[in-house]
């Protein structure tokens, strides 16, 4: 494992949902010191009152400065012109970034550093920062959010691979486009937090309050409810089997109106990490309801690991990296076939199966996946 090193990461806000980037991190924290840069932003700000809010939590957030977090790791929110797509813009905000968050590591004794950067719209930022060495964390195919400057998203990210000395990736779709581009590019799967997760079978777990009084089987999703959710397929299954109760947990960012209106359809909006275990132990089955695109084709989704080390039936559109765990999780391609494996499902609640499946996953762990990335990391220093 990684020690004594001071990291900067520039990353998405550290209070937003917690993602693959804070798994990562909390670990890298325990025995180096970080120092989290919540996001640069990757698309300009509307003139609604929910980007009027951000945009005031920004500036106090700036006003603050190193805000700790722990003991090792603290965060900071720098100010950017919130427009990436012009090449001027990106020039000005590196050279902002830049001298902010190096007068805030300064502040916390952290002199030199390595980067380790999610978002590549803080390309033009780390050739500021002169850093000892980069490391670029790809998990997703940030060119095909239909609300980002596909062309700009590129652009950033070719700069951020040919500045980057290692390339890490979730998805195979992933090492097959960025390993071209830099031959130090390694396919590092999502982990999973297995004994946060199968606190779902204890015991002295209590079912969420929200689920108690709901008709069962439970059918259930947490997570983002954005572009890349089939709501036709989760309107289709409420329809076609109005005895479920069908539950989103989850920020939506997308009309669900329609959706909304069928009673049997609940969407209990975010809810706190911690309290995904008791969502877990009311759910009879777990899905996936993913649109198959050129997003979703590089989407590693954490939520089926945490969903089988909960121990649920899962079952999931045909995305590739699902594939390979056809056996432990059920695919549909169809509407069809994705309701009637959702019927099936519902009935392997059995714990011989739950066990199997938090059996198979135990491995997966985001310490396992640390220890990997670091001994890469580790052998830079050695070449």
């Amino acid at each position: 494992m990684i020690t004594g090193q001071n990291i900067v990461c520039f990353a998405n806000d550290w209070d937003a949902d917690p993602t693959s980037k804070h798994q990562v991190m909390t670990i890298l924290a325990r025995t180096n010191r970080v120092l989290w840069v919540n996001s640069i932003g990757l698309r300009r700000p509307g003139a609604t009152v929910a980007d009027a809010s951000r945009v005031i939590t920004k500036i106090r957030q700036y006003l603050a400065g190193a805000t700790p977090i722990n003991s090792n790791m603290h965060a900071v929110t720098p100010l950017v012109i919130p427009f990436h797509h012009l090449r001027w813009v990106r020039r000005v905000n590196a050279w902002l970034v830049s001298r902010y968050v190096r007068a805030q590591a300064r502040r916390l004794g952290m002199d030199k550093f390595e980067v380790w950067v999610i978002l590549p719209s803080a390309a033009s930022i780390v050739r500021q920062l002169k850093p000892e060495r980069v490391i670029y964390y790809c998990v997703d195919d940030w060119s095909a959010f239909s609300f980002l400057d596909g062309e700009a998203m590129q652009d950033m990210e070719a700069q951020l691979i040919a500045q980057s000395d290692i390339v890490f990736v979730s998805a195979e779709a992933l090492y097959k486009t960025k390993r071209p581009l830099n031959p130090r590019t390694y396919l590092v799967p999502h982990g999973v937090d297995s004994e946060h997760f199968a606190r779902a079978r204890l015991p002295e777990t209590e079912v969420a309050p929200e689920l108690t009084n709901l008709p069962r089987p439970i059918v259930g999703f947490w997570g983002s409810v954005h572009e890349w959710i089939d709501l036709d397929l989760l309107r289709y299954m409420a329809k076609r089997h109005p005895e479920w109760s069908i539950v989103l947990v989850g920020r939506v960012a997308v009309d669900l109106a329609d959706l909304g209106r069928l009673p049997n359809v609940h969407w209990l909006s975010g809810r706190p990490y911690a309290s995904l275990p008791g969502y877990a132990k009311g759910f009879s089955a777990a899905i996936l309801p993913f649109k198959i695109n050129r997003l979703t084709e590089s989407v590693n989704p954490i939520k089926l690991r945490e969903y089988l080390a909960a121990g649920l039936p899962v079952v999931s559109t045909p995305l590739p990296e699902v594939k390979p765990y056809n056996g432990l999780v059920r695919i549909g391609a169809t509407a069809d076939e994705f309701v009637n494996q959702v019927e099936l499902a519902v009935q392997d609640t059995g714990e011989t199966a739950a066990r199997r499946r938090i059996e198979a996953i135990g491995g997966d762990t985001w310490h396992s996946r640390v220890e990997y990335m670091s001994t890469l990391v580790e052998g830079l220093k050695r070449t």
